[in-house]
C-alpha cells in the first residue's frame, strides 16, 4: 500500500504482471500445479486492475493450452476489465510457448511479443478417445458392458468402440471450438494477420517467432521490460501479481517434462490435452474424450 500511495504521488506508470504458466484446465478440489484457469485467474486480475497509475496490463504466457471454455472465460474478463478502467492497453509475451489455447489466452492482448526460440500458433482442436474394452479384452480376456437409457447417453466413454453417432457428434464439437478460436484470431489480430491463406495459419500449425511475425500472429520478438521500458519509460514499475505463500507454491510452472511429455503424447500441441494425460491428472476423461483448444 505504501508503495501504491508512493507511485500515485510520484504519477510513475504502474504495469502489473500476471504469470499464466502451465496447462490450461477446469479447478479441481485440490492444488494443482501449473495449471491455469478462470477461477485462479479471476482473483489476480481484478487486483491487477486496482493498482494506481495503471499504465498498461502485463501478460506473460508460457502454455501449451488446455480447455477453450477456461480460454474464453480468461480472455473475456481480461476485456471486460480494461474495457471498464478505460481501455487499458494488454500486452502479451510468449516465454517457452503459446501453443494452442495459450495462444488463446495471448489474443487477450492487443499486442503479443515472444521470445526468437518461441513455440507459436497450432490454431485447432483436438478429441481423444481411447478404447479400454478392446485393450481389456485383448491383454485380460475382461468384457465390459455398458447399460443406457437414452441411446445417446454416455455417447463419450471409454468402455466401447466409437460409434458413427460417437464420431459425427465428436466433429461437430470440434468444428464448432475450432470456427470459435478462429474468430478470436481474427478479432485480436484483425489486418494484422498476412503471409498466409486460412488454410495454412488455422490448421493447427506452429512457428518459431520470426514466421509468427511475418504471419501477423505476433507483433515483434522483445522481452517483457525492454518493451516496456519502451513504451512507459525507464521509470515504469512492474508489480508482480500472483498467489502468495502455499498457494504460490502450488501454482507454480509446469516443468519442462510436462511440455515434453505433451508433445510426446501426440499432436505436438495441437491441444493441451496431451499435457493433461501426460500430467496424469486424469482430467481428460472425465465423462467423455479431452476436448481443447
Amino acid at each position: 500500500e505504501m508503495q501504491r500511495f508512493k507511485d500515485a504521488l510520484s504519477r510513475v506508470p504502474v504495469v502489473p504482471v500476471i504469470k499464466l504458466y502451465g496447462k490450461i484446465a477446469a479447478p479441481t478440489s485440490g492444488y494443482s500445479r501449473g495449471v491455469i484457469n478462470y477461477q485462479s485467474v479471476k482473483p489476480l486480475l481484478a487486483k491487477a486492475f486496482k493498482q494506481r497509475r495503471l499504465a498498461a496490463l502485463a501478460l506473460r504466457i508460457n502454455s501449451p493450452g488446455g480447455w477453450p471454455a477456461q480460454c474464453d472465460l480468461i480472455r473475456n474478463e481480461i476485456n471486460r476489465l480494461s474495457a471498464e478502467h478505460g481501455n487499458i492497453p494488454v500486452l502479451a509475451f510468449i516465454e517457452d510457448m503459446a501453443a494452442s489455447g495459450g495462444y488463446y489466452l495471448a489474443c487477450s492482448a492487443g499486442e503479443i511479443y515472444a521470445n526468437r526460440h518461441s513455440l507459436i500458433g497450432s490454431i485447432g482442436a483436438l478429441a481423444v478417445h481411447a478404447d479400454l474394452q478392446t485393450a481389456l479384452k485383448e491383454r485380460a480376456s475382461l468384457a465390459l458392458t455398458l447399460h443406457r437409457a437414452g441411446k445417446r447417453k454416455a455417447i463419450f466413454n471409454n468402455l466401447e468402440a466409437a460409434s458413427p453417432e460417437s464420431l459425427k457428434f465428436t466433429n461437430y464439437m470440434l468444428q464448432g471450438i475450432h470456427a470459435g478460436f478462429i474468430d478470436v484470431v481474427k478479432s485480436s489480430r484483425g489486418d494484422r494477420l498476412k503471409g498466409a491463406p486460412e488454410s495454412e495459419l488455422f490448421e493447427g500449425d506452429i512457428w518459431l517467432a520470426d514466421k509468427a511475425q511475418q504471419l501477423g500472429l505476433i507483433d515483434g520478438v522483445g522481452d517483457l521490460e525492454d518493451v516496456i521500458a519502451k513504451k512507459f519509460g525507464r521509470s515504469a514499475r512492474l508489480v508482480d501479481i500472483g498467489p502468495r505463500g502455499w498457494a504460490k507454491f502450488a501454482s507454480g510452472a509446469a516443468g519442462a517434462s510436462d511440455i515434453l511429455q505433451a508433445a510426446a503424447a501426440g499432436g505436438l500441441w495441437s491441444s493441451a490435452a496431451a499435457g493433461d494425460l501426460a500430467a496424469g491428472d486424469g482430467s481428460g476423461f472425465r465423462g467423455g474424450p479431452p476436448l481443447a483448444a
